[in-house]
């Protein structure tokens, strides 16, 4: 029974056990070291789900709106929750882009070469200044009206 659910779990997560703990404990390392320096409340959305939200977004493609419906949330914490869990694990050791670059090598020389890595990019956020934004825009639109007689 104990095997047909770990077989379960990586149907689900599209990770094995271990690998999620190592990415638990990855997670909560930094949830930690953030809450230790700038204090405050802990978020409202524990860690461990926000990490099960972003291997569900990642294993099955869905929409963020359906996936926020489904954990009734906004969308714009759903895609927080993606987002810290990709920023944390990108750059944690074992999940960094170079070191998967480094086992696509290690797969090309055993004969067993990696043709295409494809890259979901349907819905990334828009880039939009931040801060000092009125450097950028001065709040007017340039809109010439032009008087047409018929």
């Amino acid at each position: 029974m104990a095997l047909k659910n770990l077989e379960l779990f990586q149907l689900l997560t599209g990770v094995t056990r271990d690998v999620f703990e190592l990415m638990l404990n990855a997670l909560m390392v930094e949830y930690i070291k953030i809450h230790q320096i700038k204090g405050g409340n802990p978020s409202g959305t524990p860690v461990g789900l926000k990490l099960v939200i972003a291997l569900e977004y990642w294993r099955e493609y869905r929409t963020m709106r359906h996936m926020a419906f489904d954990y009734d949330m906004p969308v714009s914490t759903l895609c927080d929750c993606i987002t810290w869990v990709e920023g944390i694990l990108s750059q944690t050791e074992g999940f960094k882009i170079p070191e998967l670059k480094e086992k696509f090598k290690q797969r090309e020389e055993d004969g067993n070469p990696i043709r295409v890595v494809l890259i979901d990019v349907e819905e990334q956020p828009i880039e939009r200044p931040k801060e000092n934004q009125e450097n950028h825009y001065s709040g007017k639109k340039n809109v010439t009206q032009q008087n047409i007689n018929c």
